[in-house]
């Protein structure tokens, strides 16, 4: 039978989501008891002197090598420069005497290279010291961080033995490397001393050489000067003729090719005089046809502006009178809409008095209609009371349903007549009446009850039969009046915004189509006015008084017509306040009757 494994135990899982828990259980603990194996004591430590001694003797061996090779380094330099400077104060003395160029170019290259040489073993020389400062650093810590524990592990001991070593073993490896590059310096030095003293050697030599070649030819040129004098004065007596009839001949040539040159520029300047006389003819000429032809043009623009002024002075009448018959306008829609207005608040007042008048009579007669029936309801309730007595001649109060029905369907009919405020309060009132009466009729319906069957006390109940016939026609006229309320009064509301939307499209339509035809007047003004400018521009000055005055003309039409824009504006703003004024009134008005109805 194989055994069936299990996944692992998810015990948060198996929490969550409220199962059984699942996977392997916990394992079973082995029998008997657990013992702890004691761990042996370890004897303190103690850190080894010997070998701190030791590390300190071969830091110290290493400081004094480095500083050996730093002594060793500067005397090598010192010579290399005292050989640099004499070599120099050589050649400097030599530099007179007939030395080759190319035995100084070698001197300076070998001169150059060692040099360079010096600066790679300067540079090594530092990179060695640095590194060997910077291992002194980390022996000089390990130093003291051996000093400073009380208690070392003798397998860090090991360790650092052994990193202090290696690192011994890579100083003395530096500082072998460094004995061997010295070294091969110092030999390379040597042979660089050696080639350079040989070529001053060499240069000496040379010198020296040149010296006495020098004395011999001077020796030979005081020979030779005694036995050329003579043949020197007599190259230069031919040499002083020949002299002198070169500069005959150039003297000759130079006076006909001057001679030649002024004719040529006296030929060449008679040309240009001949060919200025004409340039200046043809230009006077230019001139007359010019001057000629600008007077005729100049008299034919003044023709063309005159018939321009006449013509603006025309256009200027129109616009005026155009501008007086808009004025008139304007002030004759100003006073209509002012007229308009007026009448509109005087029927506004007289139809809220009317209304008024007639809500507090239909409130009069709805609470003469409450009095009534609470005197018939009193009545009732005494006959009630002297039949509880026993009195037999009981006296039954009378009461008109009829002509309560006729005034409950008039109050009904006349409810368009009323504002919302008084429909309110009709339909609060009559509500009141209702409830007062059907709570009267309750209480007269358990006393009757009491009394039993009689004559009397059916013809009560018969008047109270009536009562419900009386109850049912209040709560119609209560429904038509709470239709009106609930529902036609929105609607009317609604209907009389749209309207006053209507209206005020209409009016911003017209307002807008004015002013694009005041916009098109002003653009036709500028475009005229600017062609002036440019005819005015073109003719010259002659027409400037006239120009001046028609500008003054044309700034009054922009005036005028900026003061019309700005009245077209005002009442388009004044307007709009109003119309804006009203809706939001009227809104209040319908927001806050919706509040009173819910």
């Amino acid at each position: 039978m194989s055994r069936r494994t299990r996944g692992a135990r998810d015990t948060a899982k198996d929490i969550i989501l409220g199962l059984a828990p699942s996977g392997q259980g916990p394992k079973a603990p082995k029998e008997g008891h657990a013992i702890t194996p004691k761990t042996p004591e370890r004897p303190p430590r103690t850190g080894d002197d010997g070998a701190l001694i030791r590390l300190q003797s071969q830091l110290a061996q290493m400081q004094q090598q480095n500083r050996d090779l730093a002594t060793a380094e500067k005397a090598a330099r010192k010579r290399l420069e005292q050989n640099q400077d004499a070599l120099t104060r050589r050649l400097q003395n030599n530099e007179s005497s007939g030395v080759q160029s190319r035995d100084f170019d070698d001197v300076r290259r070998q001169m150059n290279g060692m040099d360079a040489k010096l600066m790679i073993m300067n540079n090594d020389i530092a990179g060695l010291r640095t590194s060997m400062d910077r291992q002194v650093t980390d022996l000089m810590h390990i130093n003291s961080e051996m000093k400073s524990r009380p208690v070392v592990d003798p397998s860090k001991i090991s360790n650092a033995t052994s990193q202090l070593d290696s690192k011994l073993r890579d100083m003395h490896n530096q500082v072998m490397d460094l004995q061997k590059n010295l070294s091969r310096e110092q030999r390379d030095r040597e042979k660089d001393s050696k080639t350079a003293g040989d070529g001053i050697q060499r240069l000496q030599d040379m010198i020296r050489q040149q010296d006495l070649a020098r004395q011999d030819i001077m020796a030979n040129l005081s020979k030779k000067g005694d036995v050329d004098k003579e043949k020197l004065n007599e190259e230069t007596r031919r040499l002083n003729d020949k002299i002198n009839l070169i500069t005959a001949e150039v003297t000759r040539k130079m006076t006909e090719n001057q001679q030649k040159t002024k004719d040529d520029l006296t030929s060449r300047i008679a040309v240009l005089e001949n060919m200025i006389r004409a340039q200046s003819e043809r230009i006077v000429t230019n001139e007359n046809e010019m001057r000629h032809s600008y007077e005729a043009k100049l008299a034919d623009l003044t023709g063309q502006l005159e018939v321009a002024m006449k013509q603006i002075t025309s256009e200027k009448a129109k616009q005026k009178e155009r501008f007086q018959k808009v004025n008139e306008a304007l002030a004759a829609l100003e006073h209509h809409l002012e007229l308009g207005n007026n009448k509109i608040d005087k029927l506004m007042n007289s139809e809220i008095q009317a209304r008024k008048l007639h809500e507090k009579g239909l409130l009069a007669k709805m609470t003469d209609i409450e009095e009534r029936v609470n005197n018939y309801v009193g009545g009732m309730n005494k006959s009630i009371d002297e039949m509880k007595n026993g009195k037999n001649n009981v006296q039954m109060p009378a009461l008109d349903t009829d002509a309560l029905r006729r005034e409950m369907e008039a109050i009904a009919a006349d409810k368009n007549k009323l504002s919302m405020e008084g429909l309110l309060k009709l339909e609060e009132k009559m509500s009141r009446v209702q409830q007062g009466f059907y709570h009267d009729r309750k209480e007269m319906n358990t006393r009757l009850t009491d009394l039993g069957d009689g004559e009397h006390v059916n013809k009560i109940r018969a008047q109270l039969n009536k009562m419900d016939a009386l109850q049912e026609d209040m709560e119609k006229a209560q429904d038509r009046i709470r239709d009106k309320v609930e529902r036609q009064i929105p609607q009317d509301l609604n209907e009389l915004s749209a309207k006053a939307d209507n209206i005020k499209h209409q009016l911003n339509t017209r307002i807008d189509n004015e002013e694009e035809e005041r916009y098109l007047a002003i653009k036709e003004l500028q475009e005229a006015f600017t062609t002036l400018q440019q005819s005015q521009y073109s003719g010259g000055k002659t027409a400037a008084s006239s120009d001046q005055q028609m500008k003054r003309d044309v700034d009054e039409c922009k005036i005028a017509i900026k003061k019309l824009a700005e009245s077209v504006t005002t009442v388009k703003n004044v307007l709009d306040k109003k119309i804006t004024d009203e809706t939001k009134r009227r809104e209040d008005d319908v927001s806050s009757l919706r509040r009173q109805i819910n």
